[in-house]
């Protein structure tokens, strides 16, 4: 979601400077809610011109972030609409590492598993931060302070992504090299149509007899007992080659 109810939200409590609101964004929400200047100001100021927000101090005219603002009585309506509207299902995500992996092609795997590293590295030192800033937050002594529970539950959602995503990253590094070991066949410009007729006719017909049979779905995608392949990865046979 945008910053525009975020704002809008923290202003019902009281008015403030925009690098205030900047500020109070991370120390209710976490560092996902990390706002540079120019998003900030160009939020402020889209609400100042639809009427949710108004100056409420004398500076002179000038930069946004010298005034003070509070949220008007369209604004208070404004954020009561969206609060009270269902809250949009889940999107997921599109990562741009898995789109380079699916696209790398043969010649660009050794490349893609150094990506996955890269990834996996990266993940683990925010998930290393983010597991500190929840534990430095104290939320058992009393009086215990509501924004310090909900922060922490910001921060966990955070941390839960963040090891689901090494969990992928795993099982990535694992998929790439087993297909830098392996000979599966790769898609061109002119082997492709070809490949998949061969594919079509030489694939058993289990995906049928798995439904029929009541088993799991994903049972076809298992590896034949004569290849081993990593988990998730479709296997074929050990004759599998190479397209023109």
């Amino acid at each position: 979601m945008s910053a525009k109810h975020a704002l809008l939200g923290l202003l019902l409590h009281r008015s403030a400077y925009p690098y205030e609101l900047a500020d109070r964004l991370q120390q209710r929400l976490g560092p996902a809610w990390d706002v540079n200047s120019g998003q900030l100001y160009q939020t402020v100021s889209r609400l100042e011109q639809d009427g949710l927000i108004q100056r409420v101090d004398d500076a002179k005219p000038g930069r946004d972030g010298r005034h003070v603002f509070a949220i008007t009585e369209d604004g208070v309506d404004e954020f009561e609409r969206w609060f009270d509207g269902v809250t949009g299902g889940l999107r997921l995500s599109r990562r741009p590492l898995l789109v380079k992996i699916t696209l790398a092609g043969p010649e660009r795997l050794e490349q893609a598993l150094t990506q996955v590293d890269l990834y996996e590295r990266d993940c683990a030192a925010h998930l290393q931060e983010l597991a500190r800033q929840r534990e430095t937050i104290a939320v058992d002594q009393a009086p215990v302070r509501a924004d310090h529970v909900l922060l922490r539950l910001n921060l966990s959602a955070d941390i839960l992504q963040l090891e689901a995503e090494l969990r992928w990253a795993d099982q990535a590094r694992e998929t790439v090299s087993w297909l830098l070991e392996s000979q599966v066949v790769w898609p061109s410009a002119r082997g492709h149509a070809s490949a998949m007729i061969d594919r079509e006719s030489e694939r058993p017909p289990v995906r049928g007899e798995a439904y029929r049979s009541g088993g799991p779905p994903g049972r076809h995608l298992r590896p034949l007992p004569t290849v081993k392949g990593p988990r998730g990865a479709v296997t074929r046979s050990s004759s599998t080659r190479f397209s023109a």
